[in-house]
This record gives structure tokens, sequence and C-alpha cells, in this order.
């Protein structure tokens, strides 16, 4: 195990990476962490603070200055700021003397030199001969490398306590087994469920726990990187991140240093599920984006089924990241249109920061009209629940007045497709979710096959329920006809929470919520968009969800795609009555000349 943490510290960056990671390892060891990583400001050489109890029992400021990987000599003394050495000059020279928070003022300091290789043996005697010349009665130097990072990492947060031999294997195994992302993820979900099935009594013990996850997600992910295949800890990430919701609600929603402590892991958590997502959206997918059938293509199956559900899943993961993108811009209870008078009113946030978060949203509405433009597929579901994805990407594209178009053209490129399939006998959104049903699918012509695989759908209506919105009576009109001719065995229907919702909705491993049937479909009314808005005045159990009442709804939306739930019409509540066009809707998205759905 010891082996895994050592490669696992010695792949990590210094920015983001390494100085995120030990502010935990500190926590855990009862250090009082007083300083963190942060942009923007100069850190004098110091990148995390803290005040702690050392090897000899004697109580001490420590300043960590942190460099990835092995320290040789072009890490240790050049002319670039980012050497060690200048860092640990500016210690002396700037932050001892100036930087010190009063009431630590008076103790001991050790300077640690912190990385997660080791020293190179050609810079050694430098730099012994540099903390030997500048050691004091005062101040003391330490090396944290990779050796002692591991024993704490081990000592610490995989502890026996928190991770016995049994967990531990499973980590080592999920490790192994990143190339295969269900059996890395089998591995570590055995991890999760043994967290949440037993919890930490106290705040504290939770927040250990919570520690732990993030630790162990970090291992994952940097050994996934190395081996340039990061589908497992992504899914990996999105798993944790639940867990440790759920873990951590309570305490969260607390007032004090326990809940900021709290939130801090939270935090650093969604960061690191956006730097996977960056590894593997950034990297390798969205550069493609706007190449005919690139993507269909890279998913290396010669099989339509597999090119499909992968499509599908890439869609709803590129739209849930968007959409924590339009929340940091939102109001608490919910996604709105960023309308130009909208980001207008949002006089708390600093100009620049809301023109880089809009011109980040606008990008993913493009790459994601871009991805359907040269994926056809993408107009062709194959399951019914495959409407899940394609609603969180309708809500990402309704959240910018620009999008709203692709909305209407992908909407009823969708619809005419699927009504086409159906009539044809052929490939028609079906109920089950077995590979092999898919595969077989259709594996009869008959009117019997047909009732039976579309018993029920969450598709249809949400296709109409956004042609109603948008005020698209004609397709809203061949939506209604194709339901009374076609598809009169179909319960129209959504799914909603209800009050076991908060108990299961992020751990997904009990039925739970409610199912809204009869959802009415009639030609030239807009009955399926007064029905819904009904029922979402209604229905009081999405605002009761603690994600939502503590103002972070991407967390049930990301549980929604992550156990296979629809989105909850309450997501949609601001955006439905937002985004009918006006008379003339001549909206376009940033960068005209690039393809639409």
């Amino acid at each position: 195990m010891k082996l895994v943490i050592r490669e696992y510290l010695a792949s990590l960056r210094e920015r983001d990476e390494l100085d995120a990671v030990l502010p935990d390892l500190l926590t855990e060891l009862g250090f009082t962490v007083y300083s963190r990583p942060a942009r923007g400001t100069r850190q004098y050489g110091v990148d995390v603070a803290a005040v702690g109890w050392g090897r000899d029992g004697v109580r001490r400021v420590h300043l960590f200055s942190i460099k990835s990987g092995d320290l040789d000599r072009t890490d240790w003394n050049t002319a670039s700021p980012q050497s060690l050495r200048p860092s640990l000059d500016e210690i002396l020279d700037h932050y001892i003397p100036s930087r010190i928070p009063p009431e630590y003022a008076a103790l001991p300091i050790a300077i640690c030199l912190t990385f997660g290789g080791a020293i190179d043996e050609q810079v050694r005697a430098e730099v012994n001969g540099y903390m030997t010349r500048n050691t004091t009665e005062r101040i003391i130097y330490e090396e944290w490398n990779g050796d002692r990072l591991a024993d704490v990492i081990l000592k610490g947060i995989l502890r026996e306590g928190l991770l016995p031999d049994p967990l531990r294997s499973h980590l080592r195994k999920s490790v192994a087994m990143v190339e295969e992302p269900d059996i890395a993820l089998d591995h570590f979900g055995l991890i999760l469920r043994a967290m949440s099935e037993n919890p930490g009594l106290s705040a504290a013990a939770r927040l250990s726990q919570a520690r732990l996850a993030n630790i162990c997600l970090w291992i994952l992910f940097v050994w996934a990187r190395e081996a340039d295949n990061v589908e497992a800890p992504y899914r990996v990430s999105e798993r944790v991140l639940l867990e440790v919701w759920h873990l951590l609600k309570k305490v969260v929603s607390r007032s004090g240093k326990t809940a900021e402590r709290a939130g801090f892991i939270l935090n650093e958590l969604v960061e690191l599920h956006f730097t996977i997502w960056d590894e593997l959206f950034e990297a390798k997918i969205l550069p493609h984006a706007n190449v005919r059938h690139a993507l269909s293509s890279a998913v290396g199956s010669h099989a339509a089924l597999d090119v499909n559900l992968k499509l599908f899943e890439l869609v709803g993961r590129l739209a849930l990241r968007g959409l924590w993108l339009v929340w940091q811009l939102s109001p608490p209870e919910g996604p709105v249109v960023l309308s130009d008078d909208y980001l207008r009113s949002l006089s708390s946030i600093p100009a620049g920061i809301i023109n880089e978060r809009v011109e980040q949203i606008d990008r993913l509405c493009q790459k994601l009209v871009q991805i359907v433009s040269s994926n056809r597929a993408l107009l062709s579901p194959v399951g019914d629940w495959q409407a899940i994805d394609i609603g969180l990407a309708f809500t990402l594209l309704a959240c910018r007045p620009g999008a709203h178009h692709a909305i209407d053209e992908w909407a009823e490129g969708l619809a005419k497709r699927c009504m086409f399939a159906f009539i044809a006998h052929a490939r028609y959104p079906i109920t089950s979710r077995s590979y092999w049903d898919l595969v077989d699918h259709p594996s009869e012509r008959s009117q019997e096959y047909r009732q039976q695989s579309t018993e029920g759908s969450i598709l249809y209506p949400m296709l109409a329920l956004w042609a109603g919105a948008r005020g698209k009576q004609e397709l809203f009109d061949d939506l209604a006809e194709f339901k009374a001719k076609e598809l009169g065995h179909c319960t129209f229907q959504t799914w909603l929470p209800d009050e076991g919702s908060e108990d299961q909705l992020y751990l997904g491993r009990e039925n739970h919520g409610a199912a809204l049937t009869g959802i009415p479909v009639t030609a030239g009314t807009s009955d399926t968009l007064d029905f819904m808005l009904e029922e979402i005045a209604a229905n009081p159990h999405y605002d009761a969800l603690s994600a939502v009442q503590l103002g972070h709804w991407p967390v049930v939306l990301t549980a929604c795609r992550c156990h296979r739930l629809p989105v909850p019409p309450q997501v949609w509540r601001n955006l439905l009555l937002e985004i009918r066009p006006p008379r003339a809707d001549a909206a376009e998205l940033p960068s005209a000349d690039e393809p639409t759905a």
C-alpha cells in the first residue's frame, strides 16, 4: 500500500493537487491549518501554514513550501521564481517577520520542504547546507518528502480504524483496474458503502471519513491519469460527491468551525470532480466536438448501440458541468435564464467573474450543439430513459437566451425520428434498460411487442413540455396526434421526489420518489405545461431536499444522472416561464458560423 501511495504522491502536480491534499493530511494529524493555497494573492513562499505538534513533541508553526515530484537542481535553485530556494528565502525575509498571526507569533517555527518524491543526490549537499546555515534556536527545517507524506497518509487518513485491511485491498484493486471502469467502480463502491453503512457518530468522525474518501479518489485519479484513462475516476467522483454530501449534509447545515470544515471538504470534492472532468473532456472530447462523426468513431465499437449509449451519456456529463457553472450565477432554488438584464442585477458578484462564467457557459452550449450536429445518433435515442441526459442538456441550453433555438431544433429532430421509427417498427425508444434487450431490439415487428416495449414514457411528455414552453404548437400537436393514434397504451409520466427521497436520493440504493402519471398532451392546447406547472406548485418534497435547502441544486441533478432518475420538473419552474420566445425569435448562439442541431 505504501508503494501505491508513494507513486501517487510523486505524480501529483504542485498547483491545485499536492497543495490541495496537504491541508487534509495535516488536519487528520491534529494540526490547525490557518492558511491554505489561494489564487491572486502573494504567498511569500508559503503554500500551506499550520500549527501543530512536531515529532519531538514541540508545538510549532509549520510553514510548507511545496514542489511536485522529485527535487532536482532545476527545482532547487534557478532564476525561476518557482524554484524552492527563492521561496525559502522569501519565508525568512518576509513571511516570518510580518505574516504569522499574532496568536502564533511566539511559537517556534518549522520550515517544511515539501515534495511528493525525493531529493536528487546531486543537489542533496546544497539543500542540507542551506538548512544548516539557516537553522536557529527558533527556526528549524524539516524535509517532508514522499516517504514521510506516505507515512502521514497511512497513519492518518488511511489508518486501520478508518480503512481496515479488507477495504485497503479494495482500494488497491480499484487502482489496479483503472482501465476497467466497471470493475474499478465496484471495488471503490465497497469502500463507499462501508462508509455510508457505518457513519461516524460525531461530526469530527464524519469529517475524517469524508477526507478518507477524498484521498482515495485522488489516489485513483492520479493512477488513472498516468494510465491515460480517467473514465473510472470520473464515475467514482460522482459517487463520492453524493456519498459525502449524504454523510455531511447535517454537519454543513450548522454554523461554526465544524460546518466550515465540512464546506471545505465538499468544495474540494467538487473541484476534484471538475479536475477529472477537464482531464476527460477538455483534453479528449471537446476539441473534436465539431468534427463530423469524430466522437462516434472514437467510441471504438462497431455496434451502433454502443455508440448511441455512449454519446447520450457524454451529453449528460457535458450538460451537468455547464449547470454547475450556471449554479454560480443562479438563485439558490434553481436555474434561471441568464439574460443580460438578470446578469446586470447580480451586484454582489464582480463583473469580471460574471463575464468569465458566461463565456464558459456559452462555450459549453456551443460544444453541446456541435456534438449533436456532428453525431446524428443523438437524434435517435434507443432507450426512453435517455430522456434523463436530454433533459439535462435542455436545462443547460435554456439558461442562455442565445441557445434556445437549439432546443427547438433538437426537440423537433428527436420527436420526428422517434415517431417515424415507431411507425416503421425500427429502433424506437423502449423502456428496458437491459443491454441485451437493446441489442435485440426490435426483436419482433408486431403490435404486441411495440406495446410491451413502450408501456410508459418520460421522453415524449418531456418533449411536449418543452415544445409547449417554447410555443412550438405544431410540434406539440404532432406529439399529441402521435399519442392519440399510436400510444394510447402508453403512460406518459415523470418522476418526483417524495418524503423518502432525502434519505435515498444521494445513495441510490433503494427505490424512492413518486411517479406522476397521466400527463396530458392534447392538440391545440398547452395542457402539458399547465399540468406540470400546477404539479410543481403543489409538490413540496423537492424543496425539502437538503441540497435544495442549502442552495446546491446541482447535487440533485448529479444524483439523477448518476442513479438514472428523470430530472425533477421543479428544476425547470423558472425556466419554463421564461423561455417562451417573442414573436420573432432570431436569437443565435455566439459564433453563428458553427452548425446547430
